[in-house]
């Protein structure tokens, strides 16, 4: 063979690997599309919330996600009067159809990011931690009463069903008793006052369960938190959908240090057409734009919702207790261009719709 073939054999052998792996990653859907299979989808069986999406999608997108997943979010700290008008507006547009489901409001908040000094201690109780937890209160009440305002508006009803906080500021130290103790105080000042002005929500904190480590036996703890906190439903990342086993033993071992906790619910946040990567350099990289084969994010939408699945933990794992999902990255972001296509296939996974060839999938 002369040598100058050579390379184009073996590129060819490593695309047709890589598609074996990640799946066609050239696949995309134009927006008209999009749009048709959106409209096309059943409701999902449980509630999802996400991460808050652009407050310029369109008002058809809009209204088939909230019908979707039965939730529009919108961000505490950002989000304007009129976002959350136009939010409750779809929202009571779709419980006028009477879902099985009613639509609620998810309102995100990353506390601890906003007022507190940068490079302060979690021990520090100076200005800046009163701000913070000002400031929260502060943007918590205002987004309550424009829900109220558009409420009272539209003669609706449409509640705010949860609180989803990231809080990604402080991390646990072995060993230092004050400095942890601190944390706890910290993130249970901010759920306090969550649960006080939003009485009938969900409170829902991102990153309370067990992960990925480099070292001990390859799991540990999150460390953004203690585990010493006021008690809620601990959640886990479900951030490589395409590793199905990882994912599994994610959820599974989240399970265990709930039931330690005495805590029933877990929530997963998952991560569609997006994730973490294995890479040469370190444990793993984040992805905003990760083709991976959709069939996976079929799979996982019929193993969350699906209670055939939750009924056979050790097969799968014991999702009957995920009584809500969270996604992340937000739904369509623009950096996340296959998240549609990945959220049809998971959608029509978790309703059993048992068709993927139009998304270009073949068996």
């Amino acid at each position: 063979m002369p040598k100058r073939v050579v390379p184009i054999v073996l590129a060819g052998t490593i695309l047709l690997t890589c598609w074996q792996l990640y799946g066609a990653g050239a696949i995309r859907l134009s927006e008209a599309e999009i749009d048709t299979k959106l409209f096309a989808l059943k409701p999902l069986p449980k509630v999802h919330y996400f991460w808050p999406p652009s407050p310029e999608l369109s008002s058809r997108r809009l209204y088939e996600l909230a019908r979707i997943t039965h939730s529009l979010c919108v961000s505490g700290e950002g989000a304007t009067e009129q976002h959350v008008d136009n939010c409750v507006y779809t929202c009571a547009r779709v419980n006028k159809t009477a879902p099985d489901i009613k639509v609620s409001l998810g309102v995100n908040f990353s506390p601890w990011h906003r007022r507190f000094g940068k490079k302060l201690p979690p021990t520090d109780r100076g200005p800046t931690y009163q701000k913070e937890i000002g400031y929260f209160e502060e943007r918590a009440r205002m987004v309550k009463q424009w829900v109220e305002q558009s409420n009272k508006k539209y003669g609706s009803d449409v509640k705010i069903g949860a609180i989803t906080l990231d809080s990604e500021r402080f991390y646990v130290k072995s060993g230092d008793e004050s400095w942890n103790e601190g944390i706890r105080e910290a993130l249970d000042a901010i759920h306090i006052k969550a649960r006080s002005i939003f009485p009938g929500a969900r409170i829902e904190w991102y990153g309370r369960g067990i992960a990925r480590a480099a070292g001990g036996d390859g799991w540990a703890k999150t460390r953004i938190w203690t585990g010493k906190e006021i008690k809620a439903p601990l959640s886990c990342s479900l951030y490589t959908i395409a590793e199905i086993e990882r994912t599994r033993e994610t959820f599974r071992r989240t399970c265990k240090l709930a039931d330690m906790l005495s805590i029933y619910d877990v929530t997963p946040w998952v991560a569609l057409a997006a994730g973490y990567r294995r890479s040469l350099l370190k444990m793993q990289d984040w992805d905003c734009d990760w083709s991976y084969d959709i069939m996976y994010s079929y799979m996982i939408g019929a193993e969350l919702n699906i209670k055939w699945y939750g009924d056979r933990p050790e097969r799968f794992a014991p999702y009957n207790r995920a009584k809500v999902i969270i996604f992340y990255p937000r739904p369509f972001d623009k950096r996340t261009p296959g998240w549609a296509r990945h959220f049809i296939a998971y959608v029509r996974g978790a309703t059993g719709v048992k068709e993927l060839k139009d998304l270009g999938y073949e068996e």
